[in-house]
Formats: C-alpha cells, structure tokens, sequence
C-alpha cells in the first residue's frame, strides 16, 4: 500500500537524495527519511476516526556537512517521537586530517 509517493530530487539515488534510510517511532507515530549526506524528512503520521493513515507536511532536521551511516527511531513511551542517527560530520574530519599532514610537514617527516 502507497501511502505518499513524492519526489524527494532527481532521477536514481544520490548521496543528497532522502530515501536511503527509513526509520519510524516504535508507536507508529512518525517516521524519518534520510539521505546518505545532510538531508533528513521527518514526517508527523495521523490517523482519522476510521483508521485511514495520512502522513502531515515534513519537517526538515537537515545537518550540513554530515555523513549519515545508520538511522533508528528510539521508544521513549508516550514522549515526542525520537530518532537516533549514527552520523559523522566530514569537516571536523577533513580539518584534522589537514592538521597531521600540516604536523607531519613541520616535523620533517
């Protein structure tokens, strides 16, 4: 069953394009779409008086710079829905490989 089919970007997966990982809130509340790099779609689930499922506008929990390796919607009871994503921001990477190779230069080596 289809319940929303948008397009999230271009034709074939992108390292930018939502879709790569699905997650939902154990209670069936809200579910969570991330690409592999910056973008994630957080959509808020409803269900009407007669069961049917519509899914609300999303929302966006976008990180620049970031690297995406693993998603999870995490059970915290009757809380607002949380997800937890294994992630990596590449810039913090990127300036520390540049400082050794900096460090490395300085040394001699």
């Amino acid at each position: 069953t289809i319940l929303h089919c948008p397009p999230f970007g271009k034709a074939s997966i992108r390292r930018d394009t939502p879709g790569q990982y699905l997650a939902s809130d154990p209670r069936g509340r809200a579910c969570m779409i991330a690409s592999v790099e910056k973008r994630k779609l957080v959509y808020v689930v409803h269900r009407d008086s007669t069961g049917k499922v519509t899914l609300a506008s999303p929302l966006e929990a976008h990180r620049p710079r970031t690297l995406v390796f693993d998603l999870v919607g995490v059970d915290n009871g009757y809380d607002n829905p949380i997800f937890a994503a294994l992630e990596v921001q590449y810039e913090d990477y990127e300036d520390g490989v540049l400082r050794e190779r900096k460090r490395g230069e300085q040394s001699g080596e």
